[in-house]
């Protein structure tokens, strides 16, 4: 069996970072009186651009303070949905489940709006938190680097 040399690897066998990548939160506070209401069920509040190839690692939907009516939303990268509902007059502090099977969830190709979709009726007062954890970077390979050392006249 052939030995493979690896450029993924450094000279004491530990893995090397590969990729640059790193992890970023999110965070969106949105007031539906204030910010934007929702006028029917399905209307999409645009909250940012996912570039492709991110991968989604959690989000959930936080009630900050309870609205009236039978609105509920929910939160979408593209149309996958990444959160169960939230209703308008949910209690403060109530979040909504993830949806296990949407999680991780890699952005495909084109990229993909992260959103807030009316679920059902309307949302026109009241005010939620967005969270979502994504993991994102560059496919391009990370070069070696190198260190000059100081030196004494």
């Amino acid at each position: 069996m052939p030995t493979i040399n690896s450029v993924k690897r450094i000279t004491n066998g530990l893995l090397d970072s590969g990729y640059k990548s790193q992890a970023r939160v999110l965070d969106f506070v949105f007031n539906f009186a204030t910010d934007g209401t929702m006028t029917t069920a399905t209307d999409d509040i645009q909250l940012a651009t996912l570039p492709a190839g991110t991968v989604v690692l959690a989000a959930t939907v936080q009630q900050l303070a309870a609205g009236t009516g039978t609105g509920t939303v929910v939160v979408r990268a593209g149309t996958t949905a990444l959160t169960g509902t939230l209703a308008s007059t949910a209690a403060v502090g109530t979040v909504a489940a993830t949806v296990p099977a949407a999680i991780p969830m890699v952005v495909p190709t084109g990229g993909a709006e992260l959103n807030l979709l009316g679920a059902t009726a309307t949302r026109l007062d009241g005010e939620v938190r967005v969270v979502v954890v994504v993991a994102e970077g560059d496919r391009s390979p990370r070069e070696p680097e190198t260190v000059d050392r100081d030196t004494q006249a």
